[in-house]
C-alpha cells in the first residue's frame, strides 16, 4: 500500500467538521461504529455487482472499512484490481493506512482531498462506491460530474444514504428522548450537507441527471441494524450519547444531564436488545446511475 499526496479542500466547513470535531470521534468509536453500517454497506456492494479485477474509487472511505472491504472483493495477485480511498479527514485516514497495513496483500492506497475539486484521471475507474459518504458536499453537482468524468463510458457510481430522519428511529427515537431533557436540535434545510441531505428522491434524482449520469435506479432498503455495533444496552445507550444525534444536543449539557440521559436511554433500547445487541430499523436509498446518459 502507498500513500497518495494531500489535496486542497474547497469544501471548508466539512473539511473543519471532519478534521477537528467529527473524525477523532470517529477513529475512537471505529468498531462500534463500522459494526453498525457495515452490513448496509455489504448489501450495496452486492447490489453495485463489485468484482475481481476492477478500479474502484471509494467516496468518503473514512476508517477505511469500506475501502478494506472492496479491495477484497477486486482480489489481489497480478490480475487483481485496485481501490483508492478518499476523504477529507486526515485522522479518520490515519486509522485506515493502520489498518490496511495489517492486510498488506491488498491493492488499496488512500488520499485525503475534496471530492468536488480533486483531479482524477480521465477513466481512471470501473466503479465509484460510497457508504454514507456522498450527503456532505457544498455542491453535490459538482462533486457528482467529478465523479463521472473519472468513470470509464462503461462505469457505474454506486451508494447507500439515509432517508429522512422520521424512518430511522435508530436515530430518531434516541433524539426523542434526549429531546425531553435538552433543547432539539435545528432543523437543517432540505439539502443541506449533511445525513439527510439526500433523502429527497426527486432531489437526488436531480443530482444524477444535472451531473450527466443514465440508467438511474434508487431504491429503498429496510434494515435493521445494532446501534453500537453488538454490545449490551448499556454501551449502546452510552454510545448513544458520544456519537450521533445526541451527542450533538448534549455539547452544552452537564455532566448530570448526559446521565438522565443515558439512564432514559437503557431504558427505551432494552426492548430491542435481541441478546447480541440494541437493533432497531434503519432506512435507506441505494442509489446507482451510468456514467453515460445513454
Amino acid at each position: 500500500m502507498t500513500e497518495a499526496p494531500g489535496h486542497i479542500s474547497a469544501n471548508q466547513n466539512m473539511a473543519e467538521y471532519w478534521n477537528i470535531r467529527a473524525g477523532p470521534s470517529w477513529v475512537t468509536y471505529q468498531r462500534q461504529l463500522d459494526g453498525q453500517i457495515r452490513i448496509l454497506g455489504k448489501i450495496a456492494m452486492d447490489r453495485a455487482g463489485i468484482a475481481a479485477g476492477q478500479r474502484v474509487l471509494d467516496i468518503g472511505c473514512g476508517c477505511g472499512d469500506t475501502s478494506l472491504e472492496l479491495a477484497r472483493r477486486v482480489g489481489t495477485g497480478s490480475r487483481a484490481g485496485f481501490v483508492r480511498g478518499i476523504d477529507l479527514s486526515a485522522p479518520m485516514l490515519d486509522h485506515a493506512r493502520k489498518r490496511a497495513a495489517l492486510e498488506p496483500t491488498l491493492k488499496l492506497i488512500f488520499e485525503q482531498a475534496d471530492v468536488q475539486t480533486m483531479p482524477f484521471p480521465q477513466a481512471g475507474f470501473d466503479q465509484a462506491f460510497s457508504r454514507f459518504g456522498v450527503m456532505f458536499f457544498d455542491d453535490s453537482i459538482a462533486a457528482f460530474s467529478n465523479i463521472r468524468q473519472t468513470l470509464t463510458a462503461e462505469g457505474r457510481f454506486s451508494f447507500i444514504c439515509w432517508r429522512g430522519l422520521e424512518e430511522n428511529p435508530w436515530m430518531s427515537v434516541p433524539l426523542n428522548i434526549a429531546s425531553e431533557f435538552v433543547a432539539p436540535p435545528e432543523p437543517i434545510p432540505p439539502g443541506a450537507p449533511g445525513p439527510f441531505a439526500l433523502a429527497d428522491t426527486d432531489y437526488l434524482k436531480n443530482i444524477f441527471v444535472s451531473a450527466g449520469y443514465g440508467n438511474i435506479s434508487i431504491r429503498a432498503l429496510d434494515e435493521e441494524i445494532y446501534l453500537s455495533g453488538p454490545s449490551t444496552v448499556a454501551e449502546a445507550a452510552a454510545h448513544s450519547c458520544r456519537m450521533g444525534p445526541v451527542s450533538r444536543v448534549l455539547a452544552d449539557a452537564d455532566e448530570e444531564t448526559h446521565q438522565r440521559v443515558e439512564t432514559a436511554l437503557k431504558a427505551a433500547f432494552t426492548p430491542y436488545y435481541d441478546g447480541t445487541g440494541v437493533r432497531m430499523k434503519s432506512a435507506c436509498w441505494i442509489a446507482c446511475a451510468s456514467a453515460s446518459a445513454r
